[in-house]
């Protein structure tokens, strides 16, 4: 069956890339550009980013407002004060959230708010008339390369999506420096989930299958390394590239079962979005070995596993998610019911993960009672 896939974003990527940050907003004729950053950036990033856009002569309007899940009235706050200052070009600097709220608000500069009425059950493609720079601080979500924004319905107590153009993604591995150990752990370990579910979607594409087999190997190798020595640069580099192509291995498949049960986590138990990612992989891996054995399998040799070569779908479904629980528990990430939660919230959590649109990219359909089923399987066999 033919499928369509693409890169959304020119790259710029390098250790000090940020200095170009300002040079490359004035190609694309900007004069005023809008800094939409986590406001738990380093003071050294923030100088950074300013110095180059003030270094290209350009005005800029910093918003430092960005809260996790990018909630939609943020996102508005946001878009508001961007067409008051007349900014033409938004550039996102951060983690995930922040990235999506850059994304979203482009949007209300074009179309009237609020963002609420783009974002829906089914995302829908959105015009923006101003360039979107993106430059990640975590290595985790990929953002900075794919087309989706994801926004918190916080009217629904939903997360959905919408989609926007970006115009140039700036991987700069040295701004992840500073992420504390937990952020390393968490996004490297949703890093991992976004390759594994682009790789094992019913929907792939030769782009994807290889970039996510490599973002896989890359992590497996490196994460270890980041976290025990955040200044390790050379292990940072690493990390930035898995990222940058778990987003690429992910972003025309789709992610599936897990990132909608990791959706289902963010809204009811407020927990980051890359634990939740981390919380549901193993059961990921548990349900795909049988549904597409042979992918398993090259999964499996990409994180370097010993393999005998006559291995099961179940075995190999058995051996990778027991070897993401051990990184799971070798970067000290917490299972639900150590973070306090019954175990009946997941059958909360079980809905979204059922009436989510990345559901039905799973290789395994995904009714009540394995979605259900899942949920449980994610609280019971990780403690």
């Amino acid at each position: 069956m033919p499928v369509d896939y693409s890169v959304k974003a020119p790259v710029l990527y390098g250790v000090g890339a940020i200095k170009l940050l300002g040079e490359r907003a004035k190609g694309f004729g900007a004069t005023k550009v809008m800094l939409v950053c986590d406001p738990n950036l380093s003071a050294d990033i923030y100088d950074k980013a300013i110095d180059s856009v003030k270094t290209a002569g350009l005005d800029y309007v910093l918003f430092k407002g960005t809260k996790p899940d990018a909630p939609m009235e943020v996102i508005d706050e946001c878009g508001e004060l961007a067409l008051k200052e007349k900014v033409d070009c938004m550039v996102g600097i951060g983690g995930g959230s922040s990235l999506d709220t850059a994304k979203a608000a482009s949007i209300l500069l074009s179309h009237p708010g609020p963002i609420k009425q783009y974002v829906l059950a089914q995302p829908i493609q959105m015009s923006v008339n101003v360039p979107i720079i993106l430059l990640p601080t975590t290595a985790g979500t990929g953002s900075e390369c794919t087309k989706v924004a994801i926004v918190n319905r916080t009217d629904l107590n939903m997360k959905w999506s919408v989609f926007v153009t970006l115009a140039l993604a700036i991987i700069d591995p040295e701004l992840t420096l500073s992420m504390p150990q937990s952020v390393t752990a968490n996004t490297g370990m949703d890093a991992l989930a976004h390759a594994i579910e682009g790789v094992t979607s019913n929907n792939p594409n030769p782009l994807s299958h290889a970039c996510g087999l490599d973002a896989i190997r890359k992590i497996c190798r490196y994460l270890p390394k980041a976290y025990h020595n955040g200044a390790d640069l050379a292990a940072r580099v690493q990390m930035s590239e898995a990222a940058h192509l778990a987003g690429l291995a992910f972003d025309d498949p789709l992610t599936h079962i897990g990132r909608a049960t990791a959706d289902g986590m963010s809204i009811n138990l407020h927990t980051p979005h890359g634990l939740g990612c981390a919380l549901a992989l193993p059961e990921v891996c548990a349900l795909c070995g049988p549904a597409v054995p042979e992918l398993m399998r090259e999964i499996a040799e990409a994180m370097e596993l010993p393999l005998r070569g006559d291995e099961t779908g179940e075995e190999l479904g058995k051996l990778t998610s027991e070897h993401v629980r051990a990184m799971m528990r070798e970067r000290n990430i917490p299972a639900i019911k150590a973070l306090g939660f019954p175990r009946e919230i997941m059958a909360e959590i079980a809905k979204e993960t059922e009436t989510s649109h990345l559901s039905s990219f799973c290789p395994e359909k995904v009714t009540h009672e394995r979605a259900l089923a899942f949920a449980y399987a994610v609280y019971d066999n990780y403690q």
